[in-house]
């Protein structure tokens, strides 16, 4: 069909409504044919008044038919009232509230019949708020029917809304053509895209609804995968800097690292020196732990560019983690011939303009930085490698500039915990994954456990324990001042502490309003050990190396998403010492304390986080969230994305079918569950 037939052609759509739709992202037929609808009602059988009584005002809605006993007005004034109308049948009365409606007020005589849908209440007993009101001209649907629920805008109602997508449904879904063949579908179970475009604005039963909503949900699923393919595809003839390492240059490498890698380690070398060897620039997404051992794959590969003339950058999210990653890293580079140096923030005046020169001369061979990369004086004469550590602190806009200051620049993103859009584009195979499933040798084991009542109170017994012991301890505070709720900030944490015998191993406070000199000179007391514990905000999430420490207190956790308590939660553990991990928080962030309890695995996390915060802008820049196409949260979506994937991958006619075609207008909301 044509799909820019514009929505005038419906009748009852003039100009002015077609703009009202257009708030809603509805601008032609075929918008108004894919618009999914945000749920369905199943509307329910009639139950007699006893039943609905019984059940109480905490069951759903109820549908009951009766006579009119009598009635009720209050008025409350200018624009509230009241009407209380007394339903009866042969199995008892209730009262049937309807709000704000004076109209209705000469609507009903006693003894009439009356049949109402209504949401059970207390008031004064059990009571129905009136949700829909039969009548001869608007009867219920009946018993079982789906009615799907679409959103609305000023001027267009949702009732108004459903019969559009009805009626262009049944003018113009016959004439969608279905890219994919009858075996395809039969292997997912649902519908031809133009029965599904049919059942989801007239679905004969819940069944129905759902198949072809997964058939439409399909649409923009596999309209991404054609264009993920033609981006990888774009990227096969590039301009890389040729790293070719025979056996023998590679043993030399590996020996000049600080460490012996361990066996997981070689793997991902492996894949790394593989992906060096060609002219394509590497995508890599290195995922390991909190201390599995990423920055010495990333050490390999600076190693690697810089024996074939070539520059690298080594970004991180954080002046901490950059300097801690520059300190480390710095001798291993001058021991090997090479040049490092430290580009932050801090680093100024005659010391930056040192190393923007020793950049652009190619004088340098690996810079260590935070977002000053991305800096408009920052040139490289050839670069050729970025390292991005944590890289879902950083936008998808933000790590391009910084690889757009090479040709075709190798990138290797490395995280702990994947973000929504990391794990989505892993599936999709956008970019390469390499796993670093073991940490290395002598390693504790951490244990997560969620606090609350009097287990706090014995928090601090154990933790004055373990600080007796020699060990060390973070406790961590979101907010520095306090929140307007009342809850105390990390500045008020750390006076309390201050009067309680704990003061007597020494306390120390880090956050982001003081200067990096000072909280670096605050963390080099508690690295010392002249201080056992550190109070902090989320600024210690990385960047902290700290093998003494083996407690982590964090405090008004329901404040922060998965992926910074699990980031957290990795700044112990980090020597043989078994390490504990205690959360104080709200109920309301339950489900996700009881899965840290659970698991310390970063996949496992990484699922949920996408389970709760959605896919993302996959093909663009944000980075959670509804996706811009309308694939809704991901989780029940897995298989769909995995088939869309192999499907696209070996059939050139459909990607053709969605490369060829431009996308529909994205849904005004995703499909909620079905009430």
């Amino acid at each position: 069909m044509d799909r820019g037939l514009p929505l005038t052609s419906l009748p009852g759509v003039g100009p002015a409504r077609a703009q009202r739709l257009a708030r809603l992202g509805i601008e032609s037929i075929d918008g108004l044919l894919r618009l999914v609808p945000r749920g369905v009602e199943v509307w329910p059988a009639e139950a007699p008044i006893a039943a609905v009584l019984e059940r109480g005002p905490k069951a759903g809605s109820a549908r009951i038919r009766g006579t009119v006993g009598g009635r009720s007005f209050l008025h409350q004034g200018r624009r509230r009232s009241l009407l209380r109308v007394r339903v009866e049948d042969d199995s008892g009365r209730i009262q049937v509230l309807f709000f704000n409606q004076p109209w209705l007020r000469e609507r009903f005589t006693k003894g009439e019949p009356i049949e109402v849908l209504g949401r059970p209440v207390e008031a004064q007993g059990t009571a129905l708020v009136a949700e829909r009101l039969a009548s001869p001209e608007r009867p219920l649907p009946a018993p079982g029917s789906v009615t799907p629920r679409y959103p609305t805008t000023e001027g267009i109602s949702q009732e108004f809304l459903g019969a559009l997508c009805r009626e262009a449904a049944r003018r113009h879904a016959a004439e969608v053509v279905e890219p994919l063949a009858p075996a395809a579908l039969a292997e997912l179970g649902v519908p031809p895209l133009d029965e599904a475009l049919r059942a989801l604005h007239e679905p004969a039963d819940l069944d129905s609804f759902r198949r072809a909503a997964r058939r439409v949900a399909l649409e923009p699923v596999l309209r991404l995968q054609a264009r993920l393919w033609r981006r990888r595809q774009q990227r096969c003839g590039g301009r890389a800097l040729v790293v070719d390492l025979d056996r023998a240059e590679h043993e030399r490498l590996v020996a000049r690292l600080p460490f012996t890698p361990t066996a997981g380690q070689r793997t991902v070398i492996a894949e790394l020196r593989g992906d060096l060897a060609r002219p394509v620039a590497m995508r890599r997404l290195l995922q390991g732990d909190v201390g599995s051992g990423k920055t010495l794959v990333g050490l390999y590969g600076c190693l690697a560019v810089a024996g074939a003339g070539g520059q690298s950058a080594f970004m991180a999210p954080t002046e901490l983690l950059a300097e801690q990653h520059f300190d480390g890293l710095a001798r291993r580079l001058e021991r090997a011939g090479l040049r490092g140096a430290l580009l932050s923030g801090s680093v100024q005046g005659a010391d930056r303009a040192r190393v923007l020169r020793g950049l652009a001369r190619g004088e340098l061979d690996v810079v260590f930085g935070t977002h000053a990369l991305f800096g408009a004086d920052v040139h490289f004469r050839r670069l050729a490698f970025c390292v991005i550590d944590e890289q879902h602190r950083f936008g998808v806009a933000q790590r391009r500039r910084l690889l757009d200051k090479g040709a075709d620049c190798h990138a290797l993103l490395m995280t702990a915990t994947p973000i929504p859009r990391t794990t989505a584009l892993t599936i999709y195979g956008d970019l390469d994954l390499s796993i670093l499933a073991e940490k290395p040798p002598g390693r504790g084991a951490v244990r997560t456990r969620w606090l609350r009542g009097p287990q706090r109170r014995r928090c601090l017994d154990f933790l004055e324990e373990r600080l007796a012991a020699g060990e060390r301890a973070f406790w961590v505070v979101p907010r520095i001042a306090e929140g307007a709720s009342g809850a105390p900030g990390a500045e008020a944490r750390f006076e309390k502490l201050g009067r309680r015998p704990l003061a007597r191993f020494g306390i120390e406070l880090v956050h982001g309003r003081q200067s990096a000199e000072e909280r670096t000179r605050r963390l080099a007391r508690f690295r010392d050990g002249e201080v056992r514990l550190l109070v902090a905000t989320t600024v210690i999430e990385v960047g902290v190396d700290v093998p003494e420490a083996t407690v982590m207190v964090i405090e008004s956790a329901e404040r922060l998403g998965l992926a910074q308590l699990h980031q957290l939660r990795g700044r112990i553990g980090r020597s043989p010492r078994p390490g504990w991990c205690f959360l104080m928080g709200a109920a309301v962030a339950a489900e996700r304390f009881r899965l840290l309890e659970r698991t310390a695995d970063g996949f496992e996390i990484a699922e949920a986080d996408l389970r709760q915060r959605g896919m993302g802008d996959l093909a663009g820049v944000r980075q959670a969230g509804d996706n811009a196409e309308g694939l809704g949260d991901g989780e029940g979506d897995l298989d769909l994305l995995l088939f869309a994937r192999e499907r696209v991958a070996r059939d050139a006619a459909l990607r053709a079918a969605y490369l060829d075609t431009p996308p529909a207008p994205a849904p005004a909301a995703a499909p909620e569950s079905a009430s």
